[in-house]
């Protein structure tokens, strides 16, 4: 992953409308999670010469020809000393479905949601030569062509019947990229977290406590005959009571804080946001500074060439270092989010990203977008 400041990429694109159902349009762009949700040599954690990515990838014994004792298991925590190497890598290497599926929910909610804004047929060149009749056709079948811009999963009206249709449908909805969202800010918020602990002073210990305790008692038992010292100790009682209160509220939000995507984002880019888990419990803070330590041993042995950059991400990289960038030009100072991410900037990033790489593998083929809910069916 690099923090640097990415040119963003944009062009024509080439669509088409159709009717089809929602179901078989994420199928078709599930189809293509190979191509973008693969892993990519330039990511921090391909090390090849010292991970055995054969051997990673074999241990999804999908033949069942692996013994147990030779079996690290990819999904299961267990005893083995590189356990949770091999959890963290494998998901790498392998996203699993249901990571294909909700990315492509992602990809789908975007492209519609900005469909309106990049699906622009250009206006009919009519021909002087041509009869009124025959322009006037020409000009209605565009005119028609706008009214399809806009194009929703949102259930029929003229179907309300069928809950479990419509739960489906409504499943497509801007709620993925409001997910999606939060897990760029669960980013942040892991960053956040280890940055507080960084610049933080160690806590006391138990004796220290004691000790500051009696010191704090003592100087209280003198404040009636010392007002100087009750002024000086009453705020540094305050602040410290303060401190404590922080610590336990820090406690709190990191005990149910997700670190997987900000772990993943450092050694997979954009890619990792989309494959890292959304259950905190998944990946736990110890588990995750133990698989970013060992990666950053891996790295630092291994010879293989490791350019960090995106292939495919570009815009939506972008966009994300824009985002963090006064942070992380603050190490030593705890900074806010200036800018919160939105979803319809996230989409549009997502979008010219998906397209441009839709363009390179398929350029003779238009991007399929649906029409209006009338033309979709749930099959």
């Amino acid at each position: 992953m690099s923090t640097r400041n990415l040119d963003t990429q944009s062009a024509d694109f080439h669509f088409q409308r159709t009717a089809c159902s929602y179901a078989s349009w994420i199928k078709t762009i599930s189809s293509l999670a190979k191509d973008f949700l693969g892993p990519s040599p330039t990511e921090q954690w391909h090390c090849p010469d010292i991970i055995d990515l054969p051997l990673l990838s074999s241990f999804s014994n999908a033949d069942g020809s692996l013994q147990p004792h030779k079996l690290i298991s990819p999904h299961v925590k267990t005893q083995h000393p590189e356990s949770t190497l091999v959890r963290f890598l494998f998901r790498l290497q392998n996203p699993p479905t249901s990571v294909t599926s909700e990315w492509a929910k992602i990809v789908a909610a975007s492209v519609e949601l900005m469909s309106e804004n990049l699906y622009k047929p250009p206006p009919p060149i009519t021909s002087a030569d041509d009869d009124e009749i025959t322009q006037g056709v020409q000009v209605l079948q565009y005119l028609d062509q706008l009214k399809n811009l806009s194009s929703t999963f949102e259930t029929s009206t003229e179907d309300s019947t069928g809950t479990e249709s419509q739960a489906i449908q409504r499943s497509h909805s801007v709620d993925v990229l409001h997910e999606f969202r939060n897990v760029i800010i669960d980013v942040f918020m892991g960053y956040i977290i280890f940055q507080t602990h960084a610049l933080s002073k160690q806590p006391l210990t138990g004796a220290q406590r004691k000790n500051l305790s009696r010191a704090t008692q003592s100087s209280s038992s003198n404040a009636a005959t010392n007002s100087s010292v009750a002024t000086t100790d009453k705020p540094t009682t305050q602040i410290s009571r303060t401190k404590d209160s922080s610590t336990k509220q820090l406690q709190s939000i990191q005990s149910r804080q997700n670190f997987q995507p900000l772990i993943y984002y450092l050694v997979g880019g954009v890619r990792g946001l989309f494959i890292a888990s959304r259950n905190h419990q998944n990946a736990p803070v110890s588990e995750c500074i133990s698989f970013i330590q060992a990666i950053s041993i891996i790295s630092q042995k291994s010879a293989a060439n490791r350019t960090p950059e995106e292939p495919i991400w570009k815009n939506l990289s972008a966009y994300i270092v824009k985002l963090f960038e006064p942070a992380f030009q603050s190490p030593n100072k705890i900074v806010s989010l200036p800018k919160p991410p939105t979803r319809n900037e996230l989409a549009q990033a997502i979008t010219v990203d998906f397209l441009n790489h839709w363009r390179d593998k398929q350029p003779s083929s238009p991007f399929l977008i649906p029409h209006s809910s009338r033309q979709i069916t749930e099959k």
